[in-house]
């Protein structure tokens, strides 16, 4: 199988992921990524009940990219003849630290910036000062990443922008309550409590 899947995908719980494995925004993206970072190394994260296959990219500092791939195969080739990177199956490697660490610095640093305040100045005039430049929306965590991908894949709907807004959140995440509705499942409750943690985590109201 290519790199582009042209049935509709399934998980093995019978969930719809997407009408493709992954888009050519996904490729350019990856390919973006290794082109504009250094020492970049690839982890095959493979399908789940609920999870498409993601082909995860990791740089020296330990910043990265997530985009889903058709398969394991399909995203072990694609790294090592497009990207010419190594490339590992995280089921055997574990996924470098260096994310880790990342992730928690950019966790830190996003938390110290919403905790931050300033004195006002006690003189009776006041010096005009410039607006302070918007500052770069704040990366989501993996767990947050993986929650949203839980939901997209129940949903059975096409990958959410890589900051979706709350309405966005909260459409799939109606529509994954629906097709996981006890009633629709034969009674079964497993794909609904999966739905309802992965919008307890994103911290989506019922």
């Amino acid at each position: 199988m290519g790199i582009f899947g042209g049935r509709k995908a399934r998980t093995d719980g019978g969930a719809v992921v997407s009408d493709r494995g992954s888009s050519r925004a996904d490729l350019d993206a990856l390919k973006q990524f290794v082109q504009t970072r250094q020492g970049v190394e690839g982890w095959i994260e493979p399908q789940t009940s609920v999870t498409h296959t993601t082909l995860l990219l990791v740089a020296h500092d330990g910043e990265s990219i997530r985009r889903r791939v058709t398969s394991a195969q399909a995203g072990h080739d694609f790294a090592r003849k497009k990207l010419k990177i190594p490339v590992y199956d995280s089921n055997l490697v574990p996924i470098a630290a260096r994310k880790r660490d990342y992730d928690l610095r950019k966790a830190g640093a996003t938390s110290s910036g919403r905790t931050t305040t300033t004195s006002r100045p006690t003189s009776a005039r006041t010096t005009p000062t410039s607006a302070p430049a918007p500052s770069a929306p704040a990366r989501r965590s993996p767990r947050e990443m993986r929650a949203i991908m839980t939901l997209e894949s129940v949903a059975g709907t096409e990958p959410l922008p890589d900051d979706p807004s709350f309405d966005q959140l909260m459409k799939v995440y109606r529509k994954a309550r629906s097709q996981a509705h006890p009633d629709r499942q034969g009674g079964a409750r497993e794909k609904w409590d999966t739905v309802e943690d992965a919008a307890r985590v994103l911290g989506l109201p019922d």
